[in-house]
């Protein structure tokens, strides 16, 4: 199984906990309900967060060692993949900072969180999905 093979299916991973944690929350912010019910979205999203930061993970482990053996022939893509990927671990630690140890930045959660899926889905499209394209066009 070659790495892109890998990469792509840990990628389709992460979009879909970065989806259910996106849509659990704007479940819960946008159509306020019995607290039960809240309480339940707050518990999907939690554990999809951190099914999201495990897939990340290894992506990061495998962007880097891709990063290394490239050198300065990456292409216009992966120069771009890169940028927003360090884009989307900055806006992920800030979210981690604003909810684990600075509550007062709370209100900027939702924000920071549209804006990781909408870094993740870019990410996802521009890479996993041009693979995917690539492959499904070879048969």
């Amino acid at each position: 199984m070659s790495d892109y093979l890998i990469k792509s299916i840990l990628a389709v991973l992460l979009l879909g906990a970065g989806l259910t944690a996106f849509l659990s929350m704007m479940a819960r912010f946008g159509r306020p309900g019995d607290e039960a019910r809240a309480a339940r979205l707050r518990k999907v999203h939690k554990a999809a967060g951190y099914i999201y930061i495990a897939l990340l993970a290894p992506l990061a482990f495998f962007g880097a060692k891709f990063l290394i053996e490239m050198g300065d022939g990456l292409s216009v893509r992966g120069t771009l993949h890169f940028v927003l990927a360090m884009t989307l671990l900055a806006v992920l630690f800030l979210k981690i900072l604003a909810i684990k140890t600075h509550r007062q930045l709370l209100k900027n959660a939702p924000v920071l969180g549209m804006t990781l899926f909408s870094l993740t889905l870019i990410i996802f499209l521009i890479t996993a999905g041009f693979f995917l394209l690539q492959t499904a066009a070879a048969k």
